[in-house]
């Protein structure tokens, strides 16, 4: 295992660690549903990217198993009928 041969100051470490500083986040707000999102990010809330819809959210899954349940309940009650 290698070991350093000369000691590092204390003031050559805090430099060298300047660089790995945090930096704020910028963040924009979502045109349709005033969410924050990432810039040039798509908006996880909506699912939209430039008034586009291009995500599909939980929301709209939902939605589309409700109209899919809803389907085959109207489907059953006509083979009954």
């Amino acid at each position: 295992m290698a070991l350093p041969s000369h000691r590092r100051s204390s003031s050559r470490k805090r430099r060298s660690q300047s660089h790995l500083a945090l930096e704020k986040v910028s963040t924009a707000t979502c045109p349709k549903c005033g969410a924050a999102v990432l810039q040039h990010h798509a908006c996880k809330a909506c699912g939209t990217y430039k008034s586009r819809e291009v995500l599909k959210t939980r929301a709209d899954k939902k939605i589309a198993q409700k109209a899919k349940k809803d389907a085959k309940e109207k489907a059953a009650s006509k083979k009954t009928k």
